[in-house]
């Protein structure tokens, strides 16, 4: 009788032990998409903060529950977010974005999802690390500053599209000076400005700039011209599987024009 007590509970013990286990399994918590487990994806940097010329090394570390990888990638997207800072020769001067406030602001997507590092399943094994007991992928990615659409000079005016144009003809408009005005428009009789106050262009002042002025125009006579804003960095990291369950991770660098 002890015999078959004692072997009834331990029957009862490896029971619980079992349903314990099953309850505290962190493989439960993992999700499924596609009907495959998605990938765990840790991604770390050296630097939060930097600039051009550092090197930004991206760490991914990841793991499948059934290690069924079809890649895992590292990519950048570049876009700059700017303003303009602009002097002419007669003393007339434009910002058209700051910290608080914007007047116009243009944003260029430079880089969209450039690839700069796939792995793919056959080379996996490659980054194998047995002591923490999943892959481990870095990438040294050199901080520089890459030209998009937009030159950071007089010439810049040339490339703005037509809303843009508006909005910047219209911004002159209101803060031109009399001697930058008669640059332009050297016949400008005196009903085109103001006898004080506010603005120094009259009403048809300001319709006749809206009008006319156009962009090659303008070019010879800006002295300075500046971008003013961020040139964003985002890193994208995505751990893929076989069936295209995707774990992303994803991190913006902000650099300051």
């Amino acid at each position: 009788m002890r015999k078959s007590l004692y072997k009834y509970v331990s029957v009862l013990m490896v029971v619980f032990f079992v349903v314990s286990c099953k309850k505290n399994d962190p493989i439960a918590d993992l999700g499924t998409t596609n009907n495959e487990y998605a990938a765990q994806l840790r991604v770390s940097y050296n630097n939060t903060k930097v600039n051009f010329g550092d090197t930004l090394i991206v760490t991914a570390s990841t793991w499948q529950r059934d290690d069924r990888f079809q890649k895992v990638g590292i990519y950048d997207n570049i876009v700059e977010s700017f303003g303009i800072d602009m002097t002419l020769k007669q003393g007339t001067h434009i910002i058209t974005k700051s910290d608080d406030v914007s007047t116009l602001t243009v944003v260029d997507s430079i880089v969209r999802k450039n690839v700069l590092l796939e792995v793919g399943s056959a080379q996996m094994d490659n980054y194998w690390v047995t002591h923490t007991n999943n892959y481990v992928i870095p990438y040294e990615y050199e901080v520089e500053h890459r030209d998009g659409s937009y030159p950071n000079d007089p010439s810049l005016i040339t490339k703005l599209n037509d809303q843009e144009w508006d909005i910047l003809k219209g911004l002159l408009a209101y803060n031109i000076t009399k001697a930058d005005y008669l640059l332009l428009f050297p016949t400008a009789t005196p009903d085109h400005f103001t006898n004080g106050g506010t603005y120094v262009l009259s009403a048809k002042g300001m319709a006749n700039l809206k009008a006319e002025l156009e962009r090659d125009m303008l070019v010879p006579i800006v002295t300075d011209l500046k971008k003013v804003g961020n040139y964003s960095i985002v890193i994208d990291v995505d751990a893929v599987t076989p069936t295209n369950t995707k774990t992303s991770s994803s991190r913006t660098f902000d650099i300051k024009l």
